[in-house]
């Protein structure tokens, strides 16, 4: 029971943790008692591998037999803390629209590189995401005004058969997207001192939130229907680079996204 405890109370990205609390619990341990407890351990890694659960309709292979081609569209981002006193509107909204294209080219990214292995392989193409960007621009969508537009409009502009929308909730915003060809530091001015905006308490994250600080979903949209939809709830190590926080998020939707087939 001590060491179900163990479990219970360590979340998923301290597995690792769990499983030096098991060794030393096991340590002391006769023979006879070790079996057991490994047995535990056992099925507690199995269970641990398969607890994660996302949505897939029903109908899926229904709705989705004849989808050739999908599309990733921007990221809707949505802020729940403090905005620091220094940032102006247009500061925020810019940063919110640099985040928006990271994580859109990030989840693009996660699907392309679970898309096809051994086993399965994806049975639909992704739009390249230039040309998604070009075609929301020239409809005048770039990136922040494409969030309020509804999965049949995108779907029919994009020429696709369903797009994949994905919407982060946080309470921190990100100032390192050099990874993705964005300088942020130059768009809105920041000069970082010690991993802060001069005159701010903000600037780039430096400690880790006990919390789950980042909620994050990612839904395949087609005719007015949601396909399929996974979820991400975490603490964020915020010491982290912004792109692996990104890539951490993003590459977990991209392994559980559909249209896979067994080979």
């Amino acid at each position: 029971m001590r060491l179900y405890y163990y479990y219970k109370k360590l979340s998923p990205p301290h597995t690792v943790r769990f499983f030096i609390n098991v060794v030393e619990y096991v340590k002391p341990l006769r023979m006879k008692n070790l079996l057991p407890c490994l047995a535990l351990v056992a099925c507690l890694v199995v269970f641990a591998c398969k607890s994660h659960k996302y949505y897939q309709s029903d109908a899926f292979a229904q709705a989705t037999k004849n989808h050739r081609l999908i599309a990733v569209v921007p990221a809707e981002m949505i802020f729940t803390g403090t905005p620091p006193k220094k940032l102006t509107a247009e500061d925020i909204s810019k940063i919110e629209e640099a985040e928006s294209i990271a994580f859109q080219e990030s989840l693009y990214n996660g699907i392309l590189r679970h898309a096809n292995g051994r086993k399965y392989y994806t049975t639909v193409e992704l739009q390249d995401i230039s040309t998604t960007r070009k075609i929301l621009v020239d409809n005048n969508l770039p990136n922040r005004k494409a969030w309020g537009v509804s999965d049949k409009e995108l779907v029919a502009m994009l020429n696709v058969d369903a797009v994949v929308r994905m919407r982060i909730q946080k309470k921190r915003y990100m100032g390192d997207l050099a990874s993705y060809g964005i300088d942020l530091a130059k768009q809105i001015g920041w000069e970082y001192a010690g991993g802060k905006i001069p005159g701010t308490p903000f600037g780039i994250p430096n400690v880790k939130n006990n919390t789950n600080d980042i909620y994050a979903t990612c839904s395949l949209l087609s005719d007015g229907r949601t396909l399929w939809n996974d979820d991400y709830k975490r603490a964020s190590d915020w010491n982290n680079p912004a792109n692996e926080i990104i890539e951490g998020i993003t590459d977990n939707f991209g392994r559980h996204f559909p249209y896979k087939q067994r080979r």
